[in-house]
This record gives C-alpha cells, sequence and structure tokens, in this order.
C-alpha cells in the first residue's frame, strides 16, 4: 500500500512542472522576440519535453519555400492573425489525419497546431492538421463540348467560290 502511494506521488510530482507552466511563465529568447515580437500573444499552451518548453501555436498555413520556410498565418489571442515565416526542422513532414505530408505538398488553408522551443522560432512537431476550409479540387470537364459544326463552314465557302465565279464571269466578258 505505501509503495502505491508513494509512486501515485512520485508520479505526480514528476507531472507537476509540466502542468504548472504557462503562457505568461515562458521567458523568450531574444532572437525570437526580434522575428516575432507579440509571440506570446499567441501562445496556445506550454508542454515541457526533455527537459525544455515548448509553446503550443495555432496558424493557418500559407505557402512552402525552400530552404525549409513555410508562411504561416499564426493565430493571436485576441482572434487576429500575424503572417510569419518559420523555419522547419530537416525532414519535417505534417501528419495529416494519419498521412505524412511533406511542407511543400500541404494545400493552402490548412490549420496547424505546432509547437515551437522558447529559444527559436522553429517548428518542432505539428500535433494536428485540419482544412479551415473545404479545399475543392480544380475540376476540369474532361472533355470540352462539341458547340460548333463544319456546316457554316460549308456555307461561307460555297459563297466565296460563288463571289470568284462572279469575277471570273465579268473578266470574260470584258
Amino acid at each position: 500500500m505505501k509503495k502505491a502511494l508513494a509512486a501515485g506521488l512520485l508520479a505526480f510530482g514528476a507531472a507537476t512542472p509540466a502542468l504548472a507552466a504557462d503562457c505568461s511563465d515562458v521567458v523568450w529568447h531574444q532572437d525570437v522576440l526580434a522575428q516575432y515580437p507579440s509571440v506570446a500573444n499567441a501562445c496556445q499552451d506550454v508542454i515541457e519535453k526533455d527537459g525544455k518548453q515548448y509553446v503550443k501555436l495555432k496558424a493557418e498555413f500559407v505557402r512552402y519555400s525552400e530552404p525549409r520556410k513555410a508562411m504561416l498565418d499564426v493565430y493571436e489571442s485576441d482572434g487576429s492573425k500575424q503572417r510569419q515565416t518559420v523555419a522547419l526542422k530537416s525532414g519535417a513532414t505534417v501528419d495529416a489525419g494519419g498521412n505524412q505530408v511533406g511542407w511543400d505538398a500541404l494545400p493552402r488553408g490548412y490549420e496547424l497546431e505546432f509547437y515551437v522551443p522558447s529559444d527559436r522560432f522553429e517548428v518542432d512537431e505539428v500535433t494536428m492538421v485540419t482544412p479551415v476550409a473545404p479545399v475543392a479540387p480544380e475540376t476540369r470537364p474532361a472533355e470540352l463540348p462539341k458547340t460548333a459544326s463544319w456546316v457554316p463552314a460549308l456555307g461561307a465557302l460555297g459563297l466565296v467560290l460563288l463571289a470568284l465565279g462572279q469575277v471570273f464571269t465579268r473578266r470574260r466578258r470584258t
């Protein structure tokens, strides 16, 4: 009984530091603040992983660019969005409904929840990807509709031949 109680208290004590941290406790590195001064307003949650603090952010995907950069509209706590360019880890992919998708294949308008470390503005882990609005695939008809016919062209050719016949007839008589 005492062992179970001690194990429970030990587990609770180990989990408490990760639960105690919140957005107001994060000490942002100067490089992060230089790139994104209002990053504290975008903080959704804080977790601790391997003794390091990570901040959860939400954003809407805009586009991917080389070398390993993603342009995102980051949601702030007041509901506004800030456009930011975020560095991506080498080989980073996005878990889109159980499928690993490269950032270059991600369509615009997807909502992302991801974690950034407090000492650099780099996407560490993407936890969720959902479409903000349904992204309709571009539909194109398999074949263009047949709206024209060759009959008007044949009529025009007949008129041209009649006109030529009149010209030759007049030349012959003169």
